[in-house]
C-alpha cells in the first residue's frame, strides 16, 4: 500500500515524486518507458523554470543570452545577459529529475505501463496492481488515461520535430548562443516554428493544428528556407522525425475525491510559447502539498486546484490564452506577426514584452498589457485588415 502512485515520470510526475519522498511519504513513479528515453522537445528551459530547479552544468547544452524572432518578411533579437535561458536534452533531463526523486526515497519502476486505475478502492495496475490512497497524473495528454478518470481530453496541438548534428564551433558562428523563432504559417500553422541550438547541433521543429497536412514536408521545407547547410541527422530508435501531443488549455477539472492531474495531464502548458516545464514542476509540488493536506489532516484534494489556479492562472495562464488567441489560428497571423516584430525593432516596450514572453522572467498578464497598449499602433500597420482583428485585441 502506498500513499501515492505516479503514473508518468515527466518533470511534472518527478518533481511530484521527489517532493512526496521529502516529506517522508511512500511514492510509487510508474514510467513507461526505459531510463533515459527520448523525448521529444524543443529543449528550451525558461529563466523561469531554471529558478524553480537550478540545474547542474553537465545537463546544459548552451545558455541562451538572445533570441531572434522572425515574422515574414521582419526579424528582432531581444534579450539580456542577466535575463539567460538555457537549452537541454529532455533525454538527460528528465533522468536526472527522476534520479533527484528516488535519492530522496520515491521508488521507480521503469518500462511499467499503467494499464488500469480504479478510484473506487484506489489502485494503479501496471505488471501489477499496486494500491494507493491517492493516485497522480502525469501522463502527458494520453487519451486512453484519461478515461479513467472521467475527464475529457482537451484541445490539443503537435509538434513534429527533427534533431541534426553539427560540429560546435560551427554551432557557435552561425547560430551562437540564440534561440531561432518563425512566425509564419506556411511551415507552423497554428503557432512557430524554432531552431534551438545544441552544444553540438539544432533541434529544428514546428507546431501545427492536427488536421494540418503534410506535417513532415513543412518541416522539410522549413529546414531548406533556413538554409543550415551541412547539418547530419540524428536517429534515435530507427527514427529521424519525432512528434509529440501538446495542451491548448486546462481540462475541466484537475482532482476528485482521491487523484489530482499534473502538468500536461492537467493541461497546464503555456499556450503561447508551450513551455510547460515551469508549470510542470510547479503543480507537482503543489500536488504533493496538497496530498500531505489529505493524507495528515483529511483536507480535501480540490485545495490543489484552488492553488494551481490562484499561482498558475489568474496572472498567467489566462492571460496566456487571450495572447494566444491574438496571435494564432486567424487570417491575419502573418500580419499581425509582422507588425509586432517590425514594431519590437524601434519600440523598446515591445521588445521587453517579447523577451518575457520567451523566459518567462514575468507574469503573462504584464505580456499582455504591454502589447495591448500599443493596440491603435498595430491597428495603423494592419490597415483596412485589422477590422477583422479588432475584436481579438479587445
Amino acid at each position: 500500500m502506498y500513499d501515492a502512485v505516479i503514473i508518468g515520470g515527466g518533470p511534472a510526475g518527478a518533481s511530484c515524486a521527489e517532493e512526496l519522498a521529502k516529506k517522508g511519504f511512500s511514492c510509487l513513479l510508474l514510467e513507461k518507458s526505459k531510463k533515459r528515453r527520448y523525448k521529444a522537445c524543443a529543449g528550451g528551459l525558461s529563466l523561469e523554470a531554471y529558478n524553480l530547479k537550478p540545474l547542474p552544468s553537465f545537463l546544459v547544452e548552451r545558455k541562451i543570452v538572445l533570441a531572434r524572432i522572425y515574422s515574414p518578411s521582419h526579424s528582432v533579437e531581444v534579450g539580456v545577459t542577466q535575463e539567460p535561458g538555457y537549452t537541454i536534452y529532455r533525454t538527460e533531463y528528465d533522468q536526472w529529475l527522476r534520479d533527484q526523486a528516488e535519492k530522496k526515497g520515491a521508488e521507480i519502476h521503469y518500462t511499467e505501463k499503467a494499464r488500469n486505475v480504479n478510484l473506487t478502492n484506489p489502485s494503479v495496475k501496471g505488471t501489477k496492481e499496486y494500491n494507493t490512497s491517492v493516485v497522480v497524473g502525469a501522463f502527458g495528454v494520453c487519451p486512453c488515461l484519461y478515461q479513467f478518470f472521467g475527464i475529457h481530453i482537451p484541445e490539443w496541438v503537435q509538434l513534429i520535430q527533427q534533431e541534426y548534428y553539427l560540429p560546435e564551433e560551427t554551432v557557435s558562428e552561425r547560430i551562437g548562443d540564440c534561440l531561432e523563432i518563425h512566425f509564419n504559417t506556411a511551415y507552423a500553422s497554428w503557432g512557430y516554428s524554432w531552431i534551438f541550438p545544441k552544444r553540438e547541433g539544432v533541434t529544428v521543429g514546428l507546431i501545427s493544428l492536427p488536421k494540418t497536412v503534410r506535417k513532415k514536408e513543412r518541416l522539410t521545407r522549413f529546414i531548406q528556407h533556413r538554409n543550415l547547410g551541412g547539418i547530419t541527422p540524428k536517429k534515435f530508435g530507427k527514427k529521424y522525425t519525432f512528434g509529440g501531443i501538446i495542451p491548448l488549455r486546462p481540462v475541466k477539472k484537475t482532482y476528485g475525491e482521491n487523484f489530482v492531474l499534473v502538468g500536461d495531464s492537467a493541461g497546464l502548458c503555456d499556450p503561447v510559447t508551450y513551455e510547460g516545464i515551469a508549470h510542470a514542476i510547479k503543480s507537482g509540488r503543489i500536488a504533493a502539498d496538497a496530498i500531505e493536506g489529505y493524507l495528515e489532516h483529511g483536507n480535501p484534494l480540490s485545495w490543489y486546484e484552488e492553488r494551481w489556479k490562484k499561482e498558475l492562472y489568474e496572472k498567467d495562464l489566462k492571460y496566456a490564452q487571450k495572447l494566444q488567441n491574438l496571435l494564432y489560428g486567424h487570417g491575419l497571423s502573418d500580419h499581425l506577426a509582422e507588425a509586432v516584430v517590425e514594431m519590437a525593432v524601434t519600440d523598446e516596450d515591445v521588445r521587453t514584452a517579447l523577451r518575457w514572453l520567451l523566459n518567462k522572467k514575468e507574469p503573462r498578464e504584464i505580456v499582455y498589457n504591454i502589447l495591448l497598449g500599443k493596440k491603435f499602433t498595430f491597428l495603423r500597420k494592419l490597415g483596412v485588415s485589422s477590422v477583422k482583428l479588432l475584436p481579438r485585441l479587445i
